[in-house]
């Protein structure tokens, strides 16, 4: 009964882009590219941005008729994880369109949010499931944290949604790498198989109009979410160390940025001609359908690795 309303959110979705693609250039409601970004992208200003409201708010209210059928507080978690980071990334669009500019929030003002959002998430697991240690891949042993165990949380969440939100840089990237991630991620914790369908059909109905051309970006209110509700489910699950295999392409888009900008500082020199990596690929001359196909099946073939350790 459940996957025919997923299959209702689907077809839905797909109906529904289309005139919202409509509604949003109707507002003039488009993407400001980055000034510091690649000049191969100024062809994209103006394309119509807010896509993630749609499937961000599809996602929310599968996860909670989910909730209210099987009782299980994992799909309230996940959907108010989603919802929370969608809102800080809808507040973060808005205040981009209303500028006109492509910053919305500044930095401290942004991870101030997230981190209030965090607590709140690593509060609602501490309550439906307590517990202070993380699993160990391929293995039955845990590392207890102890007191660090909320902090530990906390940067685990916020850390993951920027990561998935600065993935977001070319048609179809961070859409289709987090289906793959989201994917494993719920495959290796070895239950709740039905959020696989919750997490990535409402997201491929997206990508369906995200392909390059694009014809509407998700914006912050997607990609916030992305990494938030998939740091939710890794923390339930106690599997946080398996992100780094399941989202492996997110998890090095965040540390090529923190390599770079460290790298600046301390020595004066790049590391990459650009960050995040995807940017540095297409300055080497890649074309931008090359490097999405190729990250794609990189975070597939960590997802595969992953998942054949986990079951043999």
């Amino acid at each position: 009964m459940l996957f025919f309303v997923y299959i209702l959110f689907f077809i839905t979705l797909l109906i529904t882009y289309p005139s919202f693609i409509k509604l949003m250039k109707k507002k003039q409601y488009g993407q400001y590219i980055r000034q510091e970004g690649p000049d191969l992208h100024n062809y994209k200003q103006g394309t119509p941005t807010f896509g993630g409201i749609l499937f961000v708010s599809a996602i929310f209210l599968m996860f909670i008729i989910t909730y209210f059928v099987k009782k299980d507080p994992i799909y309230m978690i996940s959907g108010i994880s989603g919802i929370l980071f969608g809102f800080t990334g809808f507040l973060d669009d808005f205040i981009s369109v209303r500028k006109k500019h492509s910053t919305g929030f500044n930095s401290l003002q942004k991870l101030i949010v997230q981190i209030i959002f965090s607590v709140i998430i690593f509060l609602l697991i501490n309550f439906y499931n307590p517990h202070s240690f993380i699993n160990i891949p391929f293995g039955s042993g845990k590392i207890e944290l102890g007191w660090f165990y909320p902090v530990w949380a906390v940067l685990f969440i916020s850390g993951l949604s920027n990561a998935t939100n600065l993935t977001d840089g070319l048609d179809g990237l961070s859409s289709g790498t987090f289906v793959v991630s989201a994917l494993f991620t719920v495959l290796v914790t070895g239950k709740n198989y039905d959020i696989i369908f919750i997490l990535t059909l409402p997201v491929l109905a997206f990508m369906m109009y995200n392909i390059k051309p694009a014809k509407i970006f998700m914006g912050d209110t997607g990609s916030l979410s992305f990494g938030a509700m998939l740091a939710a489910i890794a923390l339930y699950n106690s599997s946080e160390f398996l992100t780094v295999f399941t989202c492996f392409i997110f998890i090095c888009e965040l540390f090529s940025v923190i390599i770079q900008v460290s790298s600046f500082k301390l020595r004066n020199k790049r590391v990459f001609r650009m960050a995040p990596i995807h940017h540095h690929f297409e300055l080497l001359g890649w074309s931008e359908e090359r490097v999405v196909m190729n990250f794609w099946i990189i975070n597939l073939i960590a997802g595969i690795i992953t998942f054949g350790g986990f079951i043999l």
